[in-house]
């Protein structure tokens, strides 16, 4: 019988021995849970993902972790080996194998490990696959003792194997702490060892950040800059992870070769995929964000849509791209790394054709945006169009540069989506590029320059507006376009109105209503009637403005419409706010707000939460007041309406701003509290769903303020929550001093006593 040559344990030691790592362990908490779980209920799982995403570190501490649960934990490295005929003495070494006979013998490997309770630990697989599979597939279905942990770019499709995913490292918001950040975490560490000494200021802090995030979190890549730091300042590395292939290069000379450089851990990837799967990754390159396989079918296709599902499938398969549901549907993702790789392999002729494919599929998909858009699918179209906003971009650009025209046309097709989004400013911009580029006298022209004067009129930019609704209204009567020349007619409405001339915007905003009933277009007449309500609520005729309002609810109502329906509700909460019905009013806007919430609309978020501050100074609540006031000139102002824009509103802001001066002197207090908020806070608190501030201060402190009265009220010292926070001692001095200063406190032990009656509650 085989015998293990020394003990039923190997040594910590030996050539099978998990390695031992000189380098901290970092994040993924989530990852190492699923796996434990999946060890729990499966004798094989395969940790899967792209190279460099740290799936050897995570196997090691896996492995690390398991001692105990197991007689003994060895380990194989498989990269090097590359021909099958090598894999069981590989194993042997592994194992402590002393083979015998002059050819490997599976069943000396089986009579070795017995019934003994043995983790093995393969890593890197996606090479030898097959045989790999089969080898372990005997010795699991041989040895009822033996688990397999294995990590490979793509499964081993064995029965019973269990999956986990290894994602890149986790990058988090704007703002948020560098400990939430897995890739920021890793950065920090790595960087203190490549620089000894090394200190970071908040403003560094978000340049790693935005390193991370061009780095898509891939631990690799994010080690092989922090090395580059004993070369390059912060920011001048990342100016240059444009050029990532030729930057990320020279990592450790102990490490192995596929380690040594990013582009050499994604040509071992590349070299998995067939020609075929090879030609789809670089020509899937052409989008930006991701895609959806019927727009893969159509732009990087050239065979049978089963054939491109089937390439689809392979590069899944080897954590290329990775499949997401986004929108009700499933969707394709790529990290910007493994797109600039694919990028790089396409000659100027295909890049040329590919990229007209993706402007006429994305100038198509906001034209079916557009003829969908009043029904009940406008959630999913907003979802749809945020998904592929990368993708607009893209083909906004190359419209820009070949088609101006299709441009105009693919901006003028999503307007209620720049609204909802917030991106009045940047519909500007291409409109007004898109404009210059191509001046003949088009219906696209037209409905871009009726869309530009749109949102200028919302941005306050009035001088503008005459000029190009003018020429709008020309280019109607040439071409014969009824919807554009009625739609111009709705925009002097809304000019009219924003500027107070409350009489001319009523008789424009009626005939705009009776064009497009006569037309037939439904959401021209939609739009209409519902401003018409609001220039008749500015105007004070309150029972006319209800009637259009309710006539635009009924109309939304049989065709199952939601975004100018939302529109309406608040409209129609303000009238009851004039006529002095709070509850009603309330009401009125808690709906709206509602669906505005669920269309992601932060325009029409901005303008709730400001009628709801109006409504809550009326009822005497000037804390709620200020709050939803701050909160709504946030959102606007993110936006980018000022609430100038429209004299009538303004006025009523103004009122709502007296009235809280004169009523509480806290009020200030809370709308900076309120303005400080994020959109979704903002809209609980407005919906009732969260509290506002419970601290028993008045004066706000920043995120990162927060931070540390948080860890000194947890008694932790300067130095020690500089350690933490990856800041300078001197930094954290100053946040001390002004947030004693801020809260008029004389010391430590005050804020820390502060701090605990907050966390307390109220």
């Amino acid at each position: 019988m085989v015998q293990p040559s020394s003990g039923a344990r190997r040594e910590a030691d030996g050539p099978g021995a998990v390695p031992a790592e000189l380098t901290r362990f970092i994040g993924r908490r989530r990852e190492q849970s699923l796996a434990r779980e999946a060890l729990e209920r499966s004798r094989l799982v395969t940790l899967i993902g792209l190279g460099g995403v740290g799936k050897t570190r995570l196997a090691l501490e896996l492995a690390t972790r398991a001692r105990d649960d197991f007689d003994e934990v060895r380990f194989a490295r498989l990269a090097d080996v590359l021909e099958p005929a090598l894999l069981g003495y590989t194993l042997n070494t592994a194992l402590g194998v002393r083979e015998q006979s002059a050819r490997w013998q599976l069943d000396t490997v089986v009579e070795f490990l017995g019934d003994r309770r043995v983790l093995l630990v393969l890593d890197n697989c996606e090479h030898l696959v097959e045989p790999i599979a089969s080898l372990v597939d005997s010795l699991l279905r041989a040895c009822p003792g033996l688990s397999v942990l294995t990590t490979s770019r793509q499964v081993l499709g064995l029965d019973g194997e269990a999956v986990v995913r290894v994602p890149p490292l986790s990058v988090a918001s704007d703002g948020s702490a560098s400990a939430e950040s897995e890739a920021m975490s890793l950065f920090l560490d790595r960087a203190s060892s490549a620089v000894p000494g090394l200190v970071v200021t908040p403003d560094e802090q978000e340049q790693i950040r935005e390193l991370c995030r061009l780095l898509d979190g891939i631990p690799l890549a994010i080690e092989l800059a922090a090395v580059r730091l004993r070369l390059l300042p912060l920011g001048e590395l990342v100016t240059r992870t444009a050029d990532r292939f030729h930057l990320l290069t020279q990592g450790s000379r102990t490490a192995p070769a596929r380690h040594q450089s990013l582009r050499a851990s994604i040509d071992g990837t590349y070299e998995l995929c067939s020609p075929r799967e090879r030609q789809l990754w670089s020509r899937l390159s052409v989008f930006s964000g991701g895609f959806s396989l019927e727009a893969a079918e159509t732009v990087a296709g050239d065979a049978t849509r089963d054939s491109i599902l089937e390439l689809v499938s392979g590069l899944v398969d080897k954590s290329i791209i990775t499949r997401v549901m986004q929108a009700g549907e499933p969707r394709y993702a790529m990290l910007e790394t493994i797109r600039q790789y694919g990028a790089e392999r396409l000659d100027a002729d295909e890049l040329a054709e590919l990229d007209r494919r993706h402007r006429e599929w994305f100038a198509a998909l906001a034209a079916r945006a557009d003829d969908g858009w009043s029904g009940p699918a406008q959630v999913e179209w907003l979802d749809r169009l945020r998904w592929d906003y990368p993708n607009l971009r893209v083909a906004l650009q190359s419209c820009l540069a070949d088609d101006p025209r299709r441009g105009m046309r693919l901006v003028a097709s999503i307007e209620n989506f720049w609204l909802a989004s917030g991106f009045l400013s940047e519909a500007r911009l291409w409109l007004d590029t898109l404009l210059a580029a191509d001046a003949s006298a088009t219906t696209d022209r037209g409905r871009a320059l009726r869309l530009s004067s749109w949102l200028a009129v919302l941005q306050n930019d009035h001088a503008t507006v005459p000029q190009m609704l003018e020429e709008a209204g020309r280019i109607a009567d040439e071409v014969g376009d009824g919807a554009l020349a009625t739609y111009v007619v709705q925009t002097w409405g809304l000019l009219a109105m924003f500027q107070g001339d409350l009489a001319t915007s009523i008789d424009r905003l009626e005939s705009a209503v009776a064009g497009f009933a006569e037309l037939g277009h439904l959401t021209g007449q939609l739009h209409s009637l519902f401003e018409l309500g609001i220039a008749y609520g500015f105007a004070g005729d309150i029972e006319r403005a209800v009637h259009w309002q309710r006539r635009c609810q009924d109309l939304a109502g049989t065709v199952g419409e939601s975004w100018w329906s939302s529109f309406s509700l608040w409209a129609y909460g303000i009238d009851k706010w004039r006529q002095g019905d709070i509850d009603g009013a309330e009401s009125l806007e808690r709906a709206s707000l509602r669906a505005k919430r669920a269309l992601d609309d932060r325009l029409g978020v901005g303008v709730c939460l400001e009628a709801m501050s109006w409504i809550a100074a009326a009822n005497g609540e000037s804390t709620r007041a200020g709050r939803l006031m701050g909160a709504a000139e946030t959102v606007l102002r993110q936006v980018g309406m000022p609430i100038e824009a429209s004299r009538s509103m303004l006025t009523y802001h103004q009122e709502t701003q007296e009235t809280l001066r004169l009523h509480d002197r806290r009020a200030e207090a809370a709308y900076a509290e309120g303005a400080a908020w994020d959109m979704d806070t903002a809209i609980g608190f407005a919906l009732g769903e969260v509290s506002g501030n419970t601290e028993p201060y008045d004066v706000p402190l920043t995120r990162r303020e927060m931070e540390v009265a948080s860890l000194v009220a947890a008694g932790l010292t300067n130095r020690s929550i500089a350690a933490q926070l990856f800041i300078s001692v001197r930094t954290v001095e100053k946040h001390v001093d002004h947030i004693l200063g801020k809260l008029d406190l004389a010391n430590r032990v005050q804020l820390a006593a502060l701090i605990g009656r907050a966390a307390d509650g109220p």
